[in-house]
């Protein structure tokens, strides 16, 4: 395990996750499991650093699927800072990668913004 693989495991330890269970967090309490994916999403969306990135979206990339599917609009809509045009750059990235069928309601989330730089990214991928 390497240094950023050991700091999430840490954090989501909170939540009595480790991450080698992540491909089985449709199992887990849907509070802990939310909060999990929460914090995988702040990995690959919030950072600067590309390691860090590529990390949060390979271990999201584990979940299934279908729980993943559920679950995601959710989480974005009440846990993350989508007001950001980076942060939503990069959602919108691990979207279009992951579940594409989300991407539309992804898109709506911003649609009333007026902020130019949100209004660039929703552009670029409607």
């Amino acid at each position: 395990m390497n240094r950023r693989e050991a700091w999430i495991n840490k954090d989501l330890l909170k939540y009595n996750i480790q991450l080698e269970d992540i491909c089985s967090l449709d199992k887990y309490d849907e509070y802990a499991a939310e909060k999990a994916l929460r914090l995988l999403l702040e990995y690959a969306c919030y950072g600067q650093n590309i390691e860090g990135i590529e990390l949060g979206r390979r271990e999201i990339a584990k979940i299934p699927r279908k729980w993943l599917k559920s679950h995601l609009l959710t989480v974005v809509k009440r846990d993350f800072e989508y007001s950001d045009y980076w942060n939503y750059r990069r959602l919108l990235e691990l979207v279009v990668e992951l579940v594409p069928e989300l991407k539309d309601d992804m898109l709506s989330i911003n649609c009333g913004t007026t902020d130019p730089d949100l209004i660039d990214v929703i552009d670029d991928y409607r």
